[in-house]
């Protein structure tokens, strides 16, 4: 499979855990496919969250449609995360399959404000 953002440059496979990722050599970005989010957050891959902290997380700036690496002609829609508002995930709709930016994935692993204190007042 090709980046959907850098095009032309392969994803590489890595394992995290008992998961396989895809990872772009040149952006950082990774693909993971249906459900492999919750199962990596789930399963807190420390190397790899570890990489992904040395990116910043860019602010979500509008850009060209990224197609879906794995579907090849479906775009990937834009979606805000519910487990961390502000961050926004491209998420095909037919294999639903996720991209998330360099960066994005560690964002991700760290709850947010409300959601430490909704655990904290126990109203989760």
């Amino acid at each position: 499979m090709n980046c959907p953002k850098c095009t032309n440059t392969e994803l590489r496979q890595e394992v995290a855990g008992e998961i396989s990722i895809d990872r772009c050599p040149s952006c950082h970005g990774i693909w993971l496919d249906a459900l492999e989010l919750e199962r990596l957050l789930a399963s807190n891959p420390k190397e790899l969250l570890e990489d992904d902290r040395h990116f910043e997380a860019a602010a979500h700036v509008p850009g060209p449609r990224l197609n879906c690496p794995r579907c090849k002609g479906t775009y990937l829609i834009k979606l805000n995360s519910l487990a961390h508002r502000g961050t926004i995930l491209d998420s095909c709709t037919v294999c639903y399959g996720l991209w998330l930016d360099a960066g994005e994935l560690a964002r991700l692993a760290q709850p947010d404000l409300m959601t430490r204190l909704r655990t904290i007042l126990g109203t989760r």
